[in-house]
């Protein structure tokens, strides 16, 4: 064999088996876009993002004091999306006063319909179980192949009690699946 004939060998793509294990999706990461979101906030103080600790388990996450939202940008949905995410209460408000806080999730559609999709309510200070991130998934293929807009939202508890209600959602992802993906 020639030399030029052993480049040209080494130059022809390979034949790869496909391993039918491995697969490629699309991560919607909720923390990158959150700067582009819209929020609605008593005060600038009630919104940031940041380091936030949970059971000595420090994480990036969304700070969100209740009353507040914040929507996302639009996003298109895959065929098989899903949202999930991690909830929590700031741990060094655990011994303080209050009552616990509500977390909600709504879909808001280009027709401005808007569904709930989640929600939960967390007190640490009065429930030990709730001492800990609160792992949520939620499965969006009822709004799949649209442009949705996520709102997450906080209230206060049962009481209307704000006092320490430091509501944190870490790790806010959509996960865009289609059909030839495995079901998740």
């Amino acid at each position: 064999m020639t030399i030029m004939a052993a480049l040209m060998a080494m130059a022809r793509p390979q034949s790869k088996v496909q391993d039918q294990a491995l697969r490629t999706v699309r991560i919607y990461d909720l923390m990158v876009a959150a700067p582009r979101a819209a929020l609605q906030i008593h005060q600038p103080s009630y919104f940031r993002l940041g380091d936030f600790g949970v059971a000595k388990e420090s994480r990036p996450a969304l700070f969100l004091h209740p009353n507040g939202s914040i929507q996302f940008p639009s996003v298109r949905l895959s065929s098989k999306p899903v949202l999930s995410f991690k909830i929590g209460i700031d741990e060094s408000a655990w011994t303080q006063a209050g009552d616990g806080v509500e977390f909600t999730v709504y879909v808001n559609r280009s027709n401005d319909a808007r569904t709930q999709i989640y929600a939960r309510y967390v007190d640490p200070k009065h429930n030990l179980a709730d001492r800990r991130w609160i792992e949520g998934r939620v499965s969006l293929k009822a709004f799949r192949n649209q442009d949705v807009r996520l709102t997450f939202a906080t209230g206060p508890g049962p009481a209307g009690d704000f006092n320490y209600d430091w509501a944190l959602w870490s790790e806010p992802e959509i996960l865009l699946a289609d059909d030839d993906s495995p079901e998740s």
